[in-house]
């Protein structure tokens, strides 16, 4: 009886805990200023599947190691090909993209 009870619980806490959300680092040749950041936010919080609840509208560019962090909403997959596709609409170079795990350490972000 004690084991049901401690299934329960844990699959009860499995089931309320929210999902953790997804967020991405890419690395793009040629954000140099604050205009090139606003361009470039501006597109890509323009896709679907941007979360604007996190960073600035879903968005936070470090234009002095030129990288733009993204937050995905919760239960939507990432678009790379349209991601990359925005950020190269503004004539900017997408270079490579990887997820931000928990595990990493915190990361400064220059506006």
């Amino acid at each position: 009886m004690l084991n049901k009870t401690i299934a329960i619980a844990l699959l009860y806490a499995l089931l309320a805990t929210p999902a953790l959300a997804q967020n991405y680092v890419v690395s793009v040749n040629g954000i140099v200023c604050e205009f090139c950041a606003f361009g470039v936010g501006k597109k890509i919080r323009k896709l679907p599947f941007i979360d604007p609840s996190q960073y600035d509208e879903g968005v936070k560019v470090d234009i002095e190691n030129q990288r733009v962090f993204i937050a995905i909403r919760d239960n939507v997959s990432l678009d790379q090909s349209a991601l990359f596709e925005a950020i190269e609409s503004g004539g900017y170079d997408p270079i490579d993209i990887r997820q931000i795990t928990d595990k990493e350490p915190s990361t400064e972000v220059i506006e």
